[in-house]
């Protein structure tokens, strides 16, 4: 886009390392919010006898509040974690 040129950030090299694990760390936690929702749900509603949709209800819960937790968790990354800037390996210039 035209415009992700204008907003960039100019960073130093640690700096760009230093963003790129804070990107890696936070959607790590996110992929992990998102497993322990689905297991944990699937474990606890199994077997009860529920049904939410014409599915039993440990599927549904299950399926549907993972999709639900990754776009809330998506959307906080891109507010408030990522960052738009170049990774390239430039020489900066003294």
């Amino acid at each position: 886009m035209w415009y992700s040129y204008v907003t960039m950030k100019k960073m130093t090299r640690q700096e760009k390392h230093a963003q790129c694990m804070r990107e890696i760390k936070g959607t790590l936690i996110v992929t992990l919010l998102c497993c322990a929702w689905h297991i944990i749900t699937a474990f606890a509603l199994n077997g009860k006898g529920l049904y939410f949709l014409g599915m039993p209800a440990w599927f549904s819960v299950s399926v549907f509040g993972t999709i639900v937790i990754a776009l809330v968790g998506v959307r906080y990354l891109l507010k408030h974690v990522f960052v738009d800037f170049e990774y390239d390996d430039e020489e900066e210039e003294k």
